[in-house]
């Protein structure tokens, strides 16, 4: 469409893609957590930036005894102490659902509008995986 040559679109999508595992490399070896994804997916940063707007939530309920399981299973460092007090998850959820597998009292959940927490994160699974599957489509285009 911009008469843009092959040699330079394939030397910019290298470059991006040589630049992420960079980032992969130094930042998110070095904290431990999943850095890259919040920071310089593109996918991660719309849901960071777009999360306000999301009909979709996470919160913690009044059954979570503070004994910071959870945490453990967030590679997004999203879930720390305060964040748990507060009974939200951080800015940086991406709300994969990662967490729900080392909360032992099933505390952490998903809100959409008035459906129960299973439905709620299945409908979120669901959306989220054919959005993923249409953008690759269209990259691949």
């Amino acid at each position: 469409w911009f008469n843009v040559p092959a040699s330079v679109t394939t030397l910019i999508a290298a470059s991006f893609g040589i630049a992420g595992v960079v980032v992969i490399f130094t930042f998110s070896r070095r904290k431990k957590k999943m850095v890259h994804c919040v920071l310089y997916c593109p996918v991660g940063t719309l849901v960071n930036l777009f999360r306000h707007i999301n009909p979709f939530r996470m919160y913690i309920d009044h059954s979570c005894t503070l004994c910071m399981l959870c945490t453990k299973h967030c590679k997004y460092d999203a879930l720390n102490e305060r964040d748990i007090e507060n009974r939200k998850p951080g800015v940086t959820c991406t709300m994969c659902g990662d967490c729900l597998a080392g909360c032992k009292h099933n505390s952490i959940k998903y809100k959409f509008l008035r459906l129960k927490p299973n439905t709620s994160r299945n409908l979120y699974i669901v959306i989220t995986v054919t959005l993923h599957s249409v953008f690759l489509a269209l990259a691949r285009i």
